[in-house]
């Protein structure tokens, strides 16, 4: 019997599951700041912090297990631009945009870089 995941929700900068009564179950506590986006993905569930009071070299995007353990740390390509939006998945790629306008596409199974698409490289 497959059960459905259970709902999602950003309460408090909190990522938590909610049951179905609505009652909160235990939630995913953020790595420093504030959960600010998440997105469901194939068995996974990408998140975005914010990026301001993460430690320096440590991104803020990065993906949970389906009981909530941390399966990995985005591998970023420019720590001064942060994530800004999960796109989406693609196949087994992850879609992101950074702040500074630039597509960053990651391995969805582990975080690995695959490419960056400028918005300039675009428009020539």
């Amino acid at each position: 019997m497959n059960l459905p995941a259970p709902a999602l929700a950003v309460l408090d900068g909190t990522l938590v599951p909610l049951a179905r009564d609505g009652r909160r179950a235990a939630g995913r506590a953020p790595l420093a700041t504030a959960i600010v986006e998440f997105h469901r993905g194939a068995f996974r569930c990408y998140v975005r912090e914010h990026p301001f009071g993460l430690l320096p070299g440590i991104p803020n995007l990065y993906c949970l297990r389906p009981d909530l353990g941390l399966l990995w740390l985005a591998e970023w390509p420019d720590p001064a631009d942060p994530c800004a939006r999960i796109v989406g998945e693609d196949g087994e790629t992850l879609v992101v945009q950074s702040l500074g306008g630039q597509t960053i596409c990651l391995e969805a199974a582990t975080g690995r870089l695959l490419r960056v698409e400028s918005p300039l490289a675009a428009t020539a």
